[in-house]
């Protein structure tokens, strides 16, 4: 059985858009010391990282509820029809277990002794 997570982390992986690589011959030779340095976070808190999360999850379960709309009208497919919904599934899922661990770590502080 896969994890919620790591059905959002496929989901994630199969929707987002593929990010431009240069070409290996255009690349400039890269020092051993420059890989080895990580990449600057585009995140500045948490709390945006969780806005944009929550953003993106209501933009899945809207798109889920469009595609189904169309597919009533006969303007969409089956297939369609089927990966919107299971996005949408997927996403409520993981959004829960998040919910779930989350009331959970609070519910741990709130029995630690002082």
């Amino acid at each position: 059985m896969i994890e919620p997570i790591g059905r959002a982390a496929a989901a994630y992986a199969a929707h987002r858009a593929p990010l431009a690589s240069p070409t290996p011959a255009a690349a400039p030779a890269a020092s051993p010391v420059a890989e080895a340095a990580p990449a600057p976070a585009t995140e500045s808190s948490f709390g945006a990282f969780l806005d944009r999360q929550a953003s993106q999850a209501m933009d899945t379960l809207k798109e889920g509820e469009r595609v189904s709309l169309a597919a009533v009208a006969g303007k969409a497919s089956a297939h369609e029809v089927v990966r919107s919904v299971l996005a949408a599934e997927m996403t409520v899922q993981t959004v829960v277990s998040i919910r779930d661990r989350m009331v959970q770590a609070y519910q741990d502080v709130m029995r630690m002794a002082v």
